[in-house]
């Protein structure tokens, strides 16, 4: 027994004098080498080990919560950009960053640079628009920019000045129609190294005339800008007036003073191969009829054309575009006594509207497909569940769809939390609770996806009509962008 207590004693001692592991830093994002816009500051998050070890990035006390994630919003500078993070032990990791903007001077370095920011892949334009050319480089100089066959040595202005942030724009000439050219900018003044003159990486193209495409599968998305927020979701066949392109995006028209954009990948040139002037269909009879579920309109049109439409306080309002209204005849199902009236007009030349009044029963749903040339708008009511304890939500059906699909490679399907655990994978334990509780209130509760299904975005909405849901809930953990302030 004696023994054994000082083997005990002596193992404990040997360990204390032992020298102690290294502690562990993982920079989770942002990612080595990743590039960010040009921000004051931005978000960097990961975990350490062990969670209790004093921790500091760029010498900034950082707190770290007790499973080891930590999260801070720190100052960056433009250019390559480093974090460096240090535990108490002096375990260091840096992870290092690209953030756009002017480098940092060189005191010791009089280099001339210039960099030109703008017309990164191919532009298509019309005459009459303006090409707006933006570069950065050294502050104070004389700085002017050429498009191919188009304009040469049109001069630019810094703006602030002293800021090395240069601005030009050219007005497209009606004698440019069919030009195409590189842009590249060049200081004016003094002798020039080889960066101190840059050019485009896409091409100005001025086109010659609006063109006629179709979108070429289902489920196509219009934009209101490039970059933009949804308009439309468009089904196979929909004809569509192109007049420009910026960034894979092509530029639609929808009616004078509107427009949309589109992914180049999804449309083809149109099928016909003749460009008809707007407006290129009419709108014939309107019939409804009476469904399980509410009321279905049908109305009768010459070609497919794009559409949007807003539930109203009374209704619902859809407009066709490229569409002449010529509607003679509603045809009205006496069975049916969810719509009350159909309203059309004429609200542009080229633009018309019909409203699908219901009265004081509002619209629950609604849904918007093509059958060959005829457009059926389907119109719900409102379920009507038990609403009696202890199934109060027996009779609804709900489509619970947990968001974003596997991905564990930059660029992420979905947001990455401190710990390294992804979105969907977040999402899908929250959707699985979700169903739990949503089942013991009597609720049908169908999924989008049950694991690690691939599930595309495009799909998920035709998912949840076909599982017949009264109720869709998209279950997303969302991030916040690089430099913008947390509240």
């Amino acid at each position: 027994m004696t023994f054994l207590r000082f083997s005990n004693i002596l193992l404990l001692t040997l360990l204390a004098r032992a020298p102690l592991a290294a502690g562990e830093i993982n920079f989770v994002y942002p990612a080595e080498g990743a590039s960010i816009p040009d921000v004051p500051r931005t978000f960097v998050f990961g975990n350490i080990s062990p969670a209790t070890a004093p921790f500091t990035i760029n010498g900034e006390k950082i707190a770290v919560h007790t499973n080891g994630g930590f999260i801070a919003y720190l100052p960056i500078a433009p250019g390559d950009f480093v974090f460096a993070g240090t535990l108490g032990d002096g375990a260091t990791v840096q992870r290092t960053i690209k953030v756009k903007g002017l480098p940092r001077p060189k005191p010791d370095d009089d280099e001339v640079w210039l960099t030109l920011n703008s017309v990164g892949s191919n532009l298509e334009v019309l005459p009459g628009e303006y090409v707006k050319v933006q570069a950065s480089g050294a502050p104070g100089m004389e700085t002017v920019f050429s498009i191919e066959n188009m304009t040469e040595d049109a001069p630019m202005a810094e703006l602030p000045a002293g800021s090395g942030r240069y601005f030009g724009a050219y007005k497209v000439k009606d004698s440019d129609a069919g030009a195409e050219g590189l842009v590249t900018t060049r200081f004016k003044t003094g002798l020039f190294r080889s960066d101190a003159e840059t050019g485009s990486r896409g091409r100005v193209k001025v086109l010659k005339a609006e063109t006629l495409v179709e979108t070429s599968t289902d489920t196509v998305i219009l934009r209101n800008a490039p970059d933009g927020g949804y308009m439309m979701f468009l089904p196979l066949g929909v004809k569509l007036v192109a007049n420009g392109r910026m960034n894979g995006m092509r530029r639609i028209a929808l009616a004078p003073g509107e427009t949309g954009w589109v992914d180049d990948s999804k449309v083809q040139p149109s099928a016909s191969g003749l460009f008809p002037v707007p407006p290129f269909s009419e709108t014939g009879a309107i019939r409804l009829k009476k469904t399980d579920l509410g009321s279905q309109a049908s109305i009768t049109l010459y070609d497919r054309v794009p559409y949007t439409v807003e539930e109203t306080p009374g209704g619902l309002r859809l407009t066709l575009y490229y569409a002449n209204l010529h509607t003679n005849w509603v045809v009205y199902d006496s069975s049916d006594t969810f719509i009350k009236n159909v309203v059309f007009r004429q609200s542009g030349t080229t633009k018309a509207e019909i409203d699908f009044e219901t009265g004081p029963e509002a619209v629950w749903g609604y849904n918007i497909s093509y059958s060959g040339k005829t457009l059926l708008v389907d119109l719900r009511r409102k379920p009507v569940p038990a609403l009696t304890w202890p199934k109060p939500l027996a009779g609804l059906t709900v489509v619970v769809d947990p968001g974003h699909s596997p991905k564990y490679t930059t660029p992420y399907d979905g947001a990455i939390g401190p710990k390294a655990t992804f979105e969907f994978q977040v999402n899908l334990a929250i959707a699985l609770k979700l169903k739990e509780k949503l089942l013991t209130l009597g609720a049908t509760v169908q999924l989008t996806r049950n694991g690690d299904e691939n599930v595309p975005l495009s799909d998920r909405p035709k998912l949840a009509k076909e599982l017949g849901g009264d109720l869709y809930i998209s279950v997303h953990n969302n991030a916040i962008g690089d430099g913008e302030e947390p509240i």
